[in-house]
């Protein structure tokens, strides 16, 4: 009997994370654990996210300021490389894309974020999250729920 399996034939779950990476290329944990005298102590991060907080309003950024917020938490190991990935995706350019290239007529209208953007191109980035978030779980799409909950959690760290 395979126990991680969704139905009989299918040998893997789609809902786990398989990585066959040797130990020392393993990325860091969401937070870091340094001993110290026999204890161990969780690192902090308050360092990190009061200088992003300082630096950058996540509920009034552009997509580049978001980019740029994603590649510090990712370096920090602060969120995982499918999550930078997620938050460092240019809907903008995807859009554009479509808009250019997909076969049929797309809409001039058409925009794959959900929430809209002022005039200088900001936008509150936890409503756009919330809402994709809202989105991926009406339609059943498990995983994108999961990873935009999970950045959601990390940005809400960042509000003001």
């Amino acid at each position: 009997m395979n126990a991680n399996s969704v139905i009989r034939h299918q040998v893997m779950s789609y809902y786990t994370n398989h990585t066959h990476m040797p130990s020392d290329k393993v990325q860091k944990a969401a937070f870091l654990v340094e001993a110290t005298k026999g204890e161990v102590t969780q690192k902090d991060t308050s360092a990190l996210y009061k200088t992003l907080t300082d630096q950058y309003d996540v509920r009034n950024a552009t997509f580049e300021e978001i980019a740029e917020i994603s590649k510090i938490l990712y370096k920090a190991g602060e969120i995982s490389f499918q999550e930078h990935a997620v938050l460092s995706f240019d809907y903008g350019r995807a859009t554009d894309y479509m808009k250019r290239y997909a076969p049929g007529k797309i809409s001039a209208d058409f925009d794959m974020y959900i929430t809209p953007a002022n005039s200088l191109g900001q936008r509150d980035w936890l409503a756009e999250l919330s809402a994709r978030a809202a989105q991926a779980f009406q339609f059943g799409e498990l995983v994108g729920y999961q990873h935009n909950t999970s950045i959601l959690t990390v940005l809400e760290r960042l509000s003001r």
